[in-house]
């Protein structure tokens, strides 16, 4: 009687296991091991509330020169941490210390120098892309990298060049599409991905699209600031229900609409049952029945590596105690992720 392999355990089996792992980080790495074991039951979280990662290379000089990567998350539901630690093999070397460009669909996009590659601290994936040809100051991607219609997007401008430069590139593609035109010598701020195209947002609310299907550069406004007001930080873009949200930061937080009849910003009071979470790729979350005390909330990393939100009803600023804390100590970096959807 031959030996059942381990990828044709039933399902029944497959639980039992897999309720035996404590870390749901553990049970999601689980369900990845192959198509079989994805049958196993699904760990249970509040799938619409973004968890945090920390982000951490070492470099221990007393190990041999060992590399490693360290990831930390803080899961919200049921409001506990785990840590991933990854050793470097030598075919990653060039990818050692990468910085965080965006994170979106449960992976990041990360940049070392000219070069670039998509990683996921769920499965330990990475997927590497042409090295780039830009410096550029913003990214982002528009769907998971395993989908074929996949298209990830950076951007360079600003104020001291009067030229604007894009690059385009999907997985498997050998090298990038680069295309230049007449820029205004103003900082790209934030992008965003919605609707089929990608849309920055340059100082003062100045607004322009990059159209994927015609590959043609637009401005919607006018070159003039439109946002009349002393900003801290730089503005943010999110894409909410196929609309566009900006975001900027002063003494109080400001949140506008895009009005596509007047193409213009118009300021908002409310997010509609709704929370914003600002880090380089920005996005919104249902605040609805166990998660409804987030409402009108926009979340953001403080410099102290704790998390904090403002309120738009009270119009102050909070640290994240009363709900979830969301707090990682040991990391360089701190973004919030969306957790795997089943």
């Amino acid at each position: 009687m031959g030996c059942r392999p381990w990828s044709d355990l039933p399902v029944e089996i497959l639980n039992l296991i897999i309720r035996r792992l404590s870390m749901i980080i553990d049970q999601i790495r689980f369900r990845l091991v192959c198509k079989n074991w994805h049958l196993a039951e699904v760990p249970e979280y509040e799938s619409n509330v973004p968890w945090l990662l920390g982000f951490l290379w070492h470099f221990d000089l007393g190990v041999g020169d060992a590399m490693t990567q360290l990831i930390s998350f803080h899961i919200p539901s049921p409001n506990n941490q785990c840590q991933i630690t990854k050793n470097i093999v030598k075919e990653e070397l060039e990818l050692f210390g990468a910085g965080i460009c965006a994170s979106k669909y449960g992976w990041l996009l990360l940049q070392q120098s000219d070069k670039a590659f998509f990683y996921s601290p769920f499965s330990g994936k990475a997927i590497k892309l042409p090295n780039m040809e830009i410096n550029f100051n913003r990214a982002t991607f528009s769907s998971s990298p395993t989908s074929p219609d996949c298209i990830c997007f950076a951007i360079q401008s600003s104020k001291s060049s009067d030229k604007i430069r894009f690059s385009i590139c999907s997985p498997g593609n050998l090298e990038w599409c680069t295309i230049e035109v007449d820029g205004f010598n103003k900082a790209v701020e934030d992008v965003v991905y919605s609707n089929g195209n990608f849309y920055c947002v340059f100082s003062g609310g100045v607004l322009g699209a990059f159209y994927v299907a015609s590959c043609h550069w637009s401005m919607l406004t006018c070159m003039e600031p439109i946002i009349e007001m002393q900003v801290w930080s730089r503005s943010r873009l999110v894409e909410s229900n196929e609309e566009l949200l900006l975001v900027c930061c002063s003494k109080d937080f400001h949140v506008f609409r895009f009005n596509w009849a007047k193409m213009g910003w118009r300021k908002i009071n409310k997010l509609a049952n709704q929370a914003l979470f600002l880090c380089c790729s920005s996005f919104a979350a249902a605040a609805e029945g166990n998660t409804s005390a987030l409402a009108d909330r926009i979340y953001y990393h403080s410099n102290q590596h704790r998390s904090c939100f403002y309120d738009l009803h009270t119009k102050k600023r909070y640290a994240c105690e009363d709900f979830y804390p969301w707090v990682l100590h040991d990391a360089t970096e701190t973004i919030w992720i969306q957790p795997p959807h089943f």
